[in-house]
């Protein structure tokens, strides 16, 4: 059986194995495809490792390997506005829920704070104690948890930029941390396969989901927070209750490495992997029922926004997709983005 996936410009044709149940699910098409172009400085264009739609939807941030943050129109793939300000790899990046502040961190161990205006200006610059893997805002946007090398993960205060406490990890080499949905939890995982999952409020350890055999790179919370999902190096998928630890379903992903897990809807995950595909999970079931081909390199990055799914990674492209179906609106913004909407 054959499924065509029909882009702006072009027609991609992937072969679908017979067990995954399409018809379940609105036909995912390719909108367009974005190449990043190299920067002045340099001859190839830019590995992408984390992208991120503003809530308003019109444009979206780019990291790189360039050291650069590139804010760039979703539907036209138009720079609006190059940040230079990082020394190294970028390697997170994320806008607060209410759209009004986005903070970027990676590899030269800053994270800063950047005010979206009718600008986007630096607001502060902190420190983390090592390299920044990731990075996740809670709920309400006041607070931000970092991971990466170091043997805790830290949360900042979202608007001042200062430390308020740290929480000792399972091991030094994080690379995911997620606030639940109600911001009650926060879990971070990486090389050791187990997910630590705490109270963000008190920084009470509540339990250690032993996960994995090998490195996590990616956390998913479910939309009312009462399971996880987790994947990475050892070429599985799973789902586990967030309060028991309990594992629900477990999936083989083949030869693919999962790099990226995000929620499309309440009942499905999308993943990242190392075999260049996208590819769609009944979140219950861990059932495959979509794949999307295109990427010719790991997609390590996975966002969605209402309608719209964003996929890049090694390959130096950005592919946005249309989902389809019903989803649930944007949240109004109480800040001005005229710069970046019309």
């Amino acid at each position: 059986m054959y499924k065509y996936i029909l882009g702006a410009t072009a027609a991609v044709t992937t072969m679908v194995a017979p067990t995954i149940a399409s018809a379940q699910m609105p036909l995912v098409k390719l909108s367009h495809t974005i190449q990043l172009k190299a920067g002045v400085d340099r001859l190839h264009p830019p590995v992408v490792t984390d992208v991120e739609v503003h809530p308003a939807g019109k444009m979206m941030a780019v990291a790189g390997d360039d050291h650069y943050v590139r804010i760039m129109e979703v539907s036209t793939g138009r720079l609006i506005l190059t940040l230079r300000d990082h020394a190294d790899w970028v390697c997170a990046l994320q806008f607060s829920p209410d759209g009004k502040t986005l903070a970027t961190a990676g590899k030269d161990h800053q994270l800063l704070l950047w005010d979206v205006q009718e600008n986007i200006q630096l607001r502060s610059r902190s420190t983390f104690p090592s390299v920044v893997n990731d990075l996740d805002f809670n709920h309400d946007g006041t607070q931000l948890a970092l991971a990466g090398f170091d043997k805790s993960i830290a949360i900042y205060d979202a608007q001042t930029g200062k430390l308020i406490k740290s929480l000792e990890a399972d091991g030094n080499d994080l690379r995911t941390v997620r606030f639940s949905p109600d911001g009650k939890l926060v879990a971070a995982a990486g090389r050791t396969g187990v997910i630590r999952i705490w109270n963000a409020a008190t920084g009470e350890h509540v339990q250690d989901i032993r996960a994995h055999d090998d490195r996590i790179y990616a956390l998913a919370f479910s939309e009312d927070g009462e399971k996880i999902v987790s994947g990475g190096e050892d070429r599985q998928l799973k789902t586990f209750m967030t309060q028991t630890g309990k594992q629900l379903a477990a999936i083989s992903t083949g030869d693919a490495k999962v790099f990226s897990v995000a929620l499309v809807q309440s009942d499905k995950v999308a993943t990242g992997g190392s075999d260049n595909q996208v590819r769609m999970w009944n979140l219950e079931t861990l059932k495959e029922v979509d794949h999307l081909a295109g990427h010719n390199g790991t997609v390590a990055a996975l966002t969605t926004h209402g309608q719209t799914m964003i996929s890049s990674g090694f390959d130096t492209t950005i592919r946005v997709w249309d989902l389809g179906g019903q989803h649930n609106p944007p949240p109004v913004l109480t800040v001005p983005v005229s710069r970046f909407s019309n």
